[in-house]
């Protein structure tokens, strides 16, 4: 039984598509199997002919000079202006108030006429994701002045001086006692992230699940604390059971920073010495113990700032350390005196094949200080 004429006409978009098809060089025969009526039948080629001859016709009226109708579908329903103070809205309100699809609803007016969802893929159109928060120490006002103040005075000091610099630091690593904390700390060394389906339908299967927020609290402590000076990295290990406190520190210092120091530069050299400002490093003992260090003259950076983990260089060598016990990870559970090994290898690794880059650490002050002044706001956190 033959098909019914269809009277309906071409919409509105349908024609927009035949006018960039034809553009591209197709012909209306061509045309025709890809476009629908308003009633859903498919178009002979003169009903496709028609309405192209009749935009070139008009001076085809959606070039770049004329008004651009609408080619079909819902209209946008947020305009440009609202699409930009929804951008600019999060970046003033970040970091003091915690904003929600809702609080920009709140904020502005004009977000109130259109649906939530809405809103929130104009965040995602603007670049933006709704990410976890860095775990960093927040900086004040007076933690960036004071950080600006110290880079100025770091870039106005000399090159041999800066090459004298020596950094101290402890870290703390973690034994696993158990089955599951082993499991747990092998997973730590597959990192954070994961490539995963973009719509995550695959979050929760187990090559996906990262170590428990919980996995650094497990498990018995080993404290280690260490020195960084002219490229060679040094340390030393706590007693099990102990945390650094003045009465350690004094005795690491009295037995370790004399030949340490000497063995980075040499007997009777001027050293200065950059250290985070945990009270026991800043007692009157610690800093008397550090003044009458054998073999060098060292002297404490007094003026480094609190809150500057980023310029102390010895935090990215723990992160090396970090990164090559994770890839000499045992598969089986390991004792304290079996980690102590393996973390003298690492160290003795790091030492020789990553000399050059240690000894960069040593002595890119001024690129971090200049990272310092670039920041926004001056003095924020940097990359390091």
């Amino acid at each position: 039984m033959p098909l019914l004429p269809s009277y309906a006409r071409l919409g509105v978009f349908a024609k927009g598509v035949a006018h960039g098809l034809s553009i591209a060089g197709w012909n209306p025969g061509a045309i025709a199997p890809l476009i629908q009526k308003t009633d859903g039948t498919v178009p002979s080629q003169q009903a496709v002919r028609a309405p192209l001859a009749q935009l070139q016709a008009d001076g085809q009226p959606w070039d770049d000079a004329a008004p651009q109708p609408h080619a079909g579908g819902i209209e946008r329903s947020t305009t440009p202006a609202l699409d930009k103070a929804i951008k600019n809205l999060v970046f003033k309100n970040r970091g003091r108030v915690k904003v929600t699809v809702k609080l920009v609803k709140k904020k502005l007016k004009a977000a109130r006429k259109v649906s939530d969802r809405t809103v929130a893929r104009r965040l995602v159109e603007s670049g933006l994701a709704w990410l976890r928060r860095r775990k960093k120490t927040i900086l004040t006002k007076v933690h960036r002045a004071a950080r600006v103040v110290f880079a100025k005075w770091v870039l106005a000091q000399r090159a041999e001086v800066l090459r004298r610099w020596a950094y101290t630091d402890g870290t703390t690593f973690y034994l696993a006692r158990s089955e599951p904390e082993k499991t747990a700390s092998g997973r730590m060394a597959l990192g954070g992230f994961v490539w995963r389906m973009a719509d995550g339908t695959d979050g929760l299967y187990e090559d996906c699940i990262g170590p428990s927020s919980y996995t650094k609290a497990q498990g018995r402590p080993v404290r280690v604390w260490g020195v960084l000076a002219n490229g060679v990295f040094t340390y030393t290990v706590l007693p099990e059971g102990q945390r650094m406190n003045v009465s350690n520190y004094t005795s690491v210092v009295e037995k370790k920073f004399g030949p340490w120091l000497q063995n980075a530069f040499w007997k009777g050299a001027t050293v200065h010495l950059v250290q985070d400002h945990e009270r026991c490093l800043w007692s009157k003992t610690s800093l008397a113990a550090l003044g009458e260090v054998s073999g060098v003259r060292l002297q404490v950076l007094e003026n480094y700032p609190s809150c500057c983990q980023d310029l102390n260089a010895i935090e990215t060598v723990w992160r090396e350390v970090r990164a090559r016990l994770a890839q000499t990870e045992p598969t089986r559970m390991e004792t304290r005196p079996e980690f102590l090994r393996r973390l003298r290898t690492a160290v003795r690794w790091c030492n020789e094949n990553r000399a050059q880059y240690l000894l960069e650490l040593c002595q890119e002050q001024k690129v971090r200080a200049r990272d310092v002044l670039q920041a926004v706001p001056p003095g924020s956190r940097t990359k390091h």
